[in-house]
């Protein structure tokens, strides 16, 4: 709650919630009761990690997608109404509570065309995107045609990337082995990307620079 409090203490004021009291309870009280109640926090795991700091990470990461799904709505000017959560996490089911590479959520654009977003959020400084993200977008792209844009919000820099994933190739030069990371492969987001600061007014979509045709 007091990272959330944080981020809405500097935002700029067209982001920000007028009752973050509400917001918190609506969105990390009540999942963290349910949860609980469901029994499934003991039974969380994530490569030998804890099952409360998988929990944190995931609870953490739900929170700040939920926080910002106004401000995307706005950006990507598409109602609110008609944003879809497709991701796999339900916290109400241990079978469906889990890290997959689908997308967090569905949009559809002002040509009618749906658009998958991955949402990210960082904390340290360090900006990645996990190699079977860029995989699943292609993938999903090549089937129907469906575009995947990532949206990580940098909360350690104040800053949010937008990029399409689907359009990553394997010759990039971003791809880097995370030694740190079990020797993982992830798409290190080039400073280029970042195309909102957290301080200044919501950017509009074609702002981003984004090739919308790719």
């Amino acid at each position: 709650m007091a990272i959330i409090a944080k981020i809405n203490d500097v935002i700029c004021p067209d982001v920000r919630k007028t009752d973050i009291k509400d917001f918190n309870h609506k969105h990390i009280s009540i999942p963290y009761s349910k949860i609980k109640e469901t029994g499934i926090l003991p039974r969380l795991n994530n490569q030998g990690r804890r099952p409360e700091e998988v929990f944190f990470s995931w609870l953490r990461g739900y929170a700040i997608c939920e926080y910002f799904t106004n401000s995307i709505s706005n950006i990507f000017q598409t109602p609110l109404e008609s944003i879809q959560k497709i991701g796999d996490d339900d916290f109400q089911n241990i079978d469906t509570f889990k890290r997959t590479p689908k997308a967090d959520l569905e949009i559809r654009n002002s040509k009618k065309e749906f658009i998958r977003l991955e949402i990210q959020s960082g904390f340290q400084g360090i900006n990645d995107i996990k190699q079977h993200k860029v995989l699943e977008a292609r993938r999903i792209f090549s089937e129907n045609q469906t575009k995947t844009i990532a949206v990580h919000f940098d909360l350690f820099n104040g800053q949010v990337a937008f990029l399409n994933l689907h359009t990553i190739e394997d010759t990039d030069m971003n791809w880097v082995t995370r030694q740190q990371m079990e020797g993982q492969t992830v798409f290190a987001i080039d400073q280029n990307f970042f195309k909102w600061r957290l301080l200044d007014s919501l950017p509009m979509a074609d702002q981003l620079e984004i090739d919308w045709n790719a």
